[in-house]
């Protein structure tokens, strides 16, 4: 799936259907091209994605950290209920600031 301009200036990112260690450092480039795009925010897209390990999404929020030292935001859509989301939850994740429910609540 290819990065695609969103009516707020925003990139949306649709990522990978599982993202681990084999295909991680890929979803990262891609990402990283976004940031580096100029654009303020970069949506990260979990909606298509059913698998991601735990070192991998903790990489993706260290790519976050990184996007706001630049002054750009990383916002992940993480649809609740998704496998994904249940690990952001095991990982303490859930109610981070820039983890959303819907590509629509990321772009407002």
């Amino acid at each position: 799936m290819t990065p695609r301009q969103d009516e707020r200036q925003a990139i949306v990112v649709p990522l990978a259907a599982e993202i681990d260690l084999t295909n991680y450092e890929r979803v990262y480039d891609r990402l990283y091209t976004a940031l580096v795009s100029g654009a303020p925010v970069v949506i990260a897209d979990f909606t298509p994605t059913w698998f991601c390990d735990c070192a991998s999404l903790r990489r993706l929020l260290a790519v976050q950290q990184q996007a706001a030292a630049q002054g750009r935001q990383l916002r992940l859509v993480i649809p609740p209920g998704s496998a994904v989301r249940r690990l952001a939850d095991l990982l303490g994740l859930d109610g981070q600031p820039h983890i959303y429910a819907s590509r629509r609540e990321a772009s407002a």
